[in-house]
């Protein structure tokens, strides 16, 4: 009897023992809970493009982007993002961690040695020292008072792109700078001496300008413009390379530009839309993916008539790459 009990325990444990092996080694190493934010990795390239860089972020983490435009003129008067373990509407949970920058672009300029007065400023910090991400470069701080959180100080442009760190843990820090770390300054394409713009021959009332080189094309109920590597599949149309620039036009009746994207099923589930202006319109500025379309929209009706403006692009890492052709396509957006 006790010969039996031993050869079936040897027969479970032989069958126990694969299953555990199996279980230990095939399970996922890199699951890590939200609040757990100290060996995160990172997977998903963000732009941020008004801005013009980007960050790689883990995908368990939020990512709010904010510019702020100046309702009369619509230029971009500040950029704020925040990356966080926790969504807009749910509050920060107890072990919180969030990375929020700021850019204001209409500062007076400085310069790193400007910048490196702050060594001296003992009174609000406990220490100074320098710091890179990407080729930017700046200072790290430790901040004094109740509120200790760490904060980076980056020279962008001329002006100070500023990123803390909040709650200010030594975990909470090294999580962040594996993210500011893969800061990357994107090259945007620039409008400027070599530029065309659309001719009026062309039956719309409306001009833009847009880079010498692209081909600009009539088409029905308006215009779209394509870089010179612009490439788009066959049957099913997929951008695959390259930019396009678009307007198009059709009646809106008597809505306003709100009221018009609140009737359509799909524009009116789209969050983040922003207030901006252009041609000396009220419009509205969004980002949209939709059946093989990736697309910024900025929108406006004028005399009963819906203006569409459309940048569309291959995807999120590339979005940037164009971006400066599409701003200044809204800059010199004029109606006839």
């Amino acid at each position: 009897m006790k010969k039996i009990l031993l050869i079936a325990v040897g027969a479970i444990l032989l069958i126990l023992v694969p299953v555990y092996l199996y279980l230990k080694f095939s399970a996922p190493e890199n699951t890590v809970p939200a609040e757990n934010t100290g060996n995160i990795i990172l997977e998903k390239e963000y732009v941020f493009e008004e801005l013009g860089i980007s960050l790689s972020v883990p995908e368990n983490l939020h990512v709010i982007k904010s510019p702020n435009f100046n309702a009369t003129t619509g230029k971009l008067e500040s950029y704020n993002f925040y990356i966080q373990n926790y969504g807009d509407n749910d509050g920060p949970p107890t072990k919180y961690f969030q990375v929020y920058g700021l850019y204001q672009p209409d500062l007076p300029e400085t310069t790193f040695e400007e910048l490196a007065l702050m060594k001296d400023d003992t009174e609000n910090y406990e220490y100074v020292k320098e710091f890179s991400a990407g080729t930017l470069d700046g200072f790290e701080v430790k901040q004094k008072g109740e509120r200790a959180n760490y904060s980076y100080s980056l020279l962008f442009k001329g002006r100070v792109l500023r990123i803390t760190v909040s709650e200010g843990t030594l975990e909470n820090k090294t999580a962040a700078e594996k993210i500011i770390k893969t800061l990357k300054v994107l090259q945007p394409v620039t409008v400027g001496k070599d530029s065309e713009t659309t001719a009026s021959a062309m039956g719309d009332g409306y001009n833009f300008s847009y880079p010498k080189g692209w081909v600009a094309t009539k088409v029905i109920n308006g215009t779209t413009v394509t870089s010179p590597n612009y490439k788009i599949s066959e049957g099913f149309p997929i951008l695959e390379e390259g930019a396009e620039l678009a307007v198009f036009t059709k009646k809106a009746g008597n809505y306003t530009i709100n009221e018009d994207l609140a009737t359509n099923p799909i524009t009116s589930k789209i969050p983040n839309k922003t207030d901006v202006v252009v041609a000396e319109q009220n419009a509205i500025r969004y980002e949209y993916d939709y059946e093989g379309v990736r697309a910024v929209m900025t929108e406006f009706i004028y005399g009963g008539i819906r203006y569409s403006l459309r940048y569309r692009f291959v995807d999120e890492a590339s979005k940037n790459t164009y971006m400066g052709a599409y701003e200044e396509m809204l800059r010199t957006f004029e109606l006839l």
